[in-house]
C-alpha cells in the first residue's frame, strides 16, 4: 500500500527490519571493538552487548535475549585463537549472557513506561542487566569447577563496559521513541497523526467559554442595542 509515494510497512515488517538493524549494529561494533582491543594489547575493552540488548528489550521484549546469546557466541568465535581460551567459555558466555532474560520480569511488573520516564529507573534497569549477565557467567563458570567469587569479581571489574552502557541508555531514553516499546510508540504517532489531520480538516480546536464569560458577552451586546 502506498500513500504520497511512501510505502507503509506492516508492524511485522517494521519489527523484523528494526531487529535486523540492531543485530547488524551489534555484530559490526563487536568485530570492530575486538580488533581495536587487540591493537591496544588488552589495555581497553568494551562490549556493546548489554546496551543494545537493553534497548531491544525495551523496544520489542523477549527477542532481546537472542542478542545477548548471539553476542556471547560471537565473542567466543572471535577469541578462539587466544591462548587463554577454553571450550567451556562458550557455555559461560552464551548461557551466562542469557540471564539478562530475568529483566523481562522487571519490564513486566514495573512497566516499560516507568523505566523509560524516570532516569533512576533507567539506571536501575541498566544495573540489573549488568548484574544478571555477570552473575549468570559466574554461576555457569562454577558449574565447570571455576571459582564463583573469582569469576564474579573478574567480570564485575570490567567497569568500562558498564559505564559506557549506562551513558548510552541515559542518552537513548532522551531520544523520542528510541528507548520505548515500539507498539506504544507507533500508536502514539498514529494518534498524533489523526489529531493533526482532524485539525487540518476542521481548523483550530473550538474554544470552550464558561457560563460567566457568556453573561459578560451578552451584557456587552446590550450596549449596542
Amino acid at each position: 500500500m502506498r500513500k504520497n509515494g511512501l510505502r507503509h510497512l506492516s508492524l511485522r515488517q517494521y519489527r523484523l527490519t528494526d531487529l535486523f538493524l540492531f543485530a547488524v549494529i551489534l555484530i559490526v561494533f563487536e568485530i570492530i571493538l575486538h580488533f581495536a582491543f587487540q591493537a591496544l594489547h588488552g589495555d581497553f575493552i568494551f562490549s556493546p552487548m548489554l546496551a543494545i540488548t537493553l534497548i531491544v528489550m525495551m523496544r520489542w521484549g523477549w527477542p532481546a535475549v537472542f542478542y545477548a546469546i548471539g553476542d556471547g557466541l560471537l565473542f567466543c568465535l572471535l577469541n578462539m585463537k587466544d591462548a587463554n581460551f577454553a571450550p567451556h567459555m562458550f557455555a559461560i558466555y552464551i548461557i551466562g549472557n542469557a540471564f539478562v532474560a530475568l529483566l523481562l520480569l522487571m519490564t513486566r511488573f514495573m512497566g516499560k513506561k516507568r523505566i523509560r520516564d524516570k532516569w533512576y529507573f533507567s539506571l536501575l534497569f541498566t544495573v540489573a542487566g549488568w548484574v544478571a549477565a555477570v552473575l549468570g557467567r559466574a554461576i555457569v563458570a562454577a558449574c565447570f569447577g571455576l571459582g564463583f567469587a573469582a569469576t564474579l569479581l573478574a567480570h564485575f571489574g570490567d567497569l568500562v563496559s558498564f559505564a559506557i552502557c549506562l551513558i548510552i541508555i541515559l542518552v537513548m531514553r532522551r531520544l523520542d521513541g528510541m528507548f520505548e516499546d515500539q507498539k506504544d510508540f507507533l500508536k502514539r504517532l498514529d494518534d498524533e497523526r489523526k489529531e493533526k489531520e482532524k485539525r487540518d480538516t476542521f481548523g483550530d480546536e473550538p474554544i470552550e467559554i464558561d457560563e460567566e464569560s457568556l453573561k459578560i458577552l451578552k451584557k456587552d451586546d446590550d450596549l449596542y442595542k
